[in-house]
């Protein structure tokens, strides 16, 4: 007895395959459907051999008893009778597919239920027929062969930060590519790279470390430039501030005997003739003082 059912020929009057008729799955191929994929549990589609919602559903031809496609299989190979008890022998080439009940089965809502690796999962709802384009193409939470062929295996939803980190096949920059290097190698070259370039990374060294030491004298010669100015600028703020002091308004502070104040008022340099000039006549100042009006 063969283990598969033998599939109509398409386009000649034969009925159409399961596969032919919706186009779902949900990437296992053994057993039915858990019920909580589904929004609403529809009624009497569930396999009689499994217990679960019908997954690619076949019949008899004699019962019209319908099961999983694949739990038909496994009974088959080793019993030759309805699993729901009906008498007598069945034959294999009277199973097929029921197409009402797939139909049925294909405008269900159900729930995509793929999970994310640290917690979460798919928000996706939407018919039975779309659950597959929906897992095989835009599901975050699918897994997935890497884009660029390195052979890893991870869900859709990490698939650009595995590109970006960890992907063999990125290309990613040279280590001396801050030297000068320009070349953008996936990483299981960039040993050969190194290998292969070693010599070329060394004059980039060089003509770097060169460049550094032509820019430190430059700095240091701006260096020296700039304390030499300020030097000038310090002795041109000395001058400065005395020349303001020598010419900033001053009065005398001078008093004679008779308690009478000196009312000179001038700049600081006049101040010091007018205290220590000719035509004073004692040392004490108070009275060519009191005379100044």
């Amino acid at each position: 007895m063969a283990s598969r059912f033998p599939r109509p020929v398409p386009g000649e009057g034969a009925p159409r395959t399961q596969g032919e008729q919706v186009g779902y799955d949900d990437g296992q191929e053994e057993g039915g459907y858990e019920e909580e994929m589904f929004v609403n549990v529809p009624d009497q589609c569930k396999c009689g051999i499994c217990h679960l919602i019908l997954r690619d559903p076949h019949m008899f031809d004699q019962c019209q008893h319908t099961f999983c496609g694949s739990c038909l299989r496994r009974w088959l190979r080793k019993n030759n009778k309805c699993p729901s008890g009906h008498n007598g022998t069945v034959e294999q080439d009277k199973v097929r597919p029921n197409l009402f009940v797939a139909d049925r089965l294909a405008n269900t809502k159900v729930n995509c239920l793929k999970k994310r690796e640290r917690g979460g999962r798919c928000e996706w709802k939407g018919d039975l027929s779309e659950l597959k384009t929906h897992q095989r193409h835009t599901c975050l939470f699918s897994d997935t062969a890497c884009e660029q062929e390195c052979g890893a295996i991870l869900q859709r939803g990490l698939m650009q930060m595995h590109i970006n980190d960890v992907c063999t096949r990125t290309p990613r920059p040279c280590p001396f590519q801050p030297l000068a290097c320009r070349d953008m190698l996936p990483q299981r070259e960039m040993a050969t790279h190194m290998k292969t370039s070693g010599i070329q990374h060394i004059d980039f060294l060089k003509t770097t470390v060169l460049q550094q030491q032509t820019t430190v004298l430059q700095q240091q010669a701006q260096m020296q430039l700039m304390q030499e100015q300020i030097v000038v600028l310090q002795r041109t703020l000395k001058e400065r501030t005395g020349y303001h002091f020598k010419y900033q308004k001053s009065h005398c502070v001078q008093t004679s005997d008779s308690n009478t104040t000196c009312r000179y008022r001038g700049i600081s340099h006049g101040l010091y003739l007018h205290l220590t000039g000719p035509l004073l006549e004692d040392l004490q100042l108070s009275l060519q003082c009191s005379e100044v009006t």
